[in-house]
């Protein structure tokens, strides 16, 4: 194969179902990005910083789907739900700040620990609580056995 044929990727990108926007991360937060050592004189420094956002959003969303057992999209999410998302995403941002500024903290004159990593608090568990889907009523498969040891089609 020659040197300079182009090869396309055989992946696109596609651009996630968010339920907040990075906008809304940024101004809840008040995040600049050389909060998380982007620099200000770097060209990129904007698309770099929706991108780290863009994923803990993505991140967040995962945590509480699985959480909650549902499959929220943007259009069905509800906006208790997207306010939880949005200050779970705020506790990755502040938890990626703490640990770059000091990750060690001082209990007192002879304990230090690791800033805990806790970002699905149990304030946020509450407020999920009632949009908990209950999977024990839903319908399951039943296997059936013969006595032989045998697997039945049913």
């Amino acid at each position: 194969m020659p040197d300079n044929v182009d090869i396309e990727p055989t992946e696109t990108e596609t651009t996630p179902d968010l339920w907040i926007s990075v906008d809304q991360v940024i101004a809840f937060h008040g995040l600049k990005p050389q909060h998380l050592n982007i620099s200000k004189t770097d060209t990129d420094a904007d698309p770099k910083l929706s991108a780290i956002i863009t994923e803990w959003i993505v991140q967040a969303q995962d945590l509480i789907n699985v959480y909650t057992n549902r499959n929220y999209t943007s259009e069905t999410v509800r906006p208790a739900v997207k306010n939880v998302c949005l200050r779970l995403t705020g506790n990755m941002v502040s938890l990626a700040i703490q640990k770059r500024d000091n990750p060690i903290i001082k209990v007192n004159d002879w304990t230090i620990q690791n800033v805990p990593s806790d970002i699905f608090t149990d304030d946020l568990r509450d407020d999920l609580k009632p949009f908990i889907k209950d999977s024990s009523n839903e319908p399951n498969s039943i296997g059936v056995y013969a006595i032989t040891g045998e697997d039945v089609l049913l």
